[in-house]
This record gives C-alpha cells, sequence and structure tokens, in this order.
C-alpha cells in the first residue's frame, strides 16, 4: 500500500505541476517504466485519482487525465461553499476564539505570499483547513481535503481569467470580521463572501446561488 500511496503522490504533483494535462491519455505501462515499479501500485493509484475525480476513464479510449468543464469548477466551489459555510456556524463561537492568535499567524503568513505559485496556493488550502478542523468534525474536514484537491487542480490548469488569479481577499481581515460575528448566520455570510471573492466569472450564465 505504502508503494501505490508513493505513486498517487507523483502523479498528483504531475498533474498539479502541468506535467500532465488534461485531455492527456495516461499510460500505466509507460508510468510504471518510467518509476521503477510494477503495474499493479499505478493502478491502485490511478483509481484512487479517478475516485477524487483526478482522472476519467473515458469508454474505448482509456485513462485521461479530467478535462475542466466550467460547470465542474462552479460545483467545486459550490462544495466548498457548503462545508466552509456550516463549519463557520460551528466553530464562530468557541473554536475560533480559542485559537484566534495561532489563526491570525497563520493568515499573516498567507496574506504575504502574493504570487500565483503552488505552494502559495497550498498554504492557503492548509490556512482554510485548519478553520474548518475548529469545527470538531473530522468528516466535514476530509470532505474539504477532496474537494480542495481538485480545487487546486483547476486553478493551476488555469481556470482562472488572467485579470482573477492574482486577486485575493484578506485572510487577517477575515479572521477579524469573523471575531467580532455577533451569531452564527454572520459568521456564514462572512465566510461565504471571502470563498467567493473574485470568482464572478464563474457565475455568468448560471442561476442564482
Amino acid at each position: 500500500m505504502l508503494l501505490s500511496r508513493d505513486v498517487y503522490n507523483r502523479i498528483l504533483e504531475q498533474l498539479l505541476a502541468g506535467e500532465l494535462l488534461p485531455g492527456q491519455i495516461i499510460n500505466r505501462r509507460q508510468i510504471a517504466s518510467e518509476f521503477g515499479v510494477s503495474v499493479a501500485p499505478v493502478l491502485e493509484a490511478m483509481l484512487l485519482l479517478e475516485h477524487e475525480g483526478l482522472l476519467e476513464t473515458i469508454p474505448r479510449k482509456g485513462t485521461q487525465v479530467r478535462l475542466v468543464r466550467p460547470e465542474d469548477v462552479l460545483g467545486q466551489f459550490m462544495i466548498r461553499d457548503a462545508i466552509e459555510s456550516k463549519a463557520a456556524r460551528l466553530y464562530w463561537n468557541k473554536g475560533l476564539k480559542n485559537n484566534s492568535e495561532d489563526i491570525l499567524d497563520f493568515a499573516q503568513q498567507v496574506d504575504g505570499a502574493t504570487q500565483d505559485l503552488l505552494d502559495d496556493w497550498r498554504q492557503e488550502i492548509l490556512f482554510h483547513k485548519e478553520l474548518v478542523s475548529l469545527a470538531g468534525i473530522p468528516a466535514l474536514t476530509a470532505a474539504f481535503d477532496k474537494t480542495m484537491k481538485l480545487n487546486l487542480f483547476f486553478t493551476m490548469t488555469r481556470t482562472v481569467p488572467e485579470d482573477k488569479k492574482n486577486i485575493r481577499d484578506n485572510h487577517v481581515v477575515l479572521i477579524q470580521n469573523l471575531l467580532k460575528a455577533v451569531n452564527t448566520d454572520e459568521a456564514e455570510s462572512i465566510i461565504r463572501t471571502h470563498v467567493w471573492f473574485a470568482k464572478d466569472y464563474l457565475l455568468e450564465g448560471q442561476p442564482q446561488i
């Protein structure tokens, strides 16, 4: 199992680094040869990546890197919205206040990253994962992990318009506003506004959510 996890991590890195592009056919034997492993762990890794939505199997064609469709990107942001909004209602009164100093320090680190780099996006995702984990519901954190893996893939495949990809909301201000929220409804509204910040291009031609 460790071997298949190693193969999974290496393929995932290739996906996020743009070495494997949407629509590209994945040859498991070729990957096995490149990695110096048998086909079995490659197959296990590819099945997991397909389960997570990063690969897709096309009849009579094979397994390919998932094509990035606008409705899929929108769907993932809607899932993220649901997870983070629910988490905010749970951590607002206690979890966040009890950990405010550490979270604010983390927010400052995230705001210091101004480039459109993979590591910068990973740092931001880790920050939001930390927020979600304050809700104290492991299943919620696991669901966030899964959807953000796809969100990161969509981001790194450049589904974001050039004039939008470097625009980010301020995370220190986000935490300060959450700490000042007077109830769960306000906390939820604050996090939703943050999640959808500069994402209006995703909603063009879509029903209002």
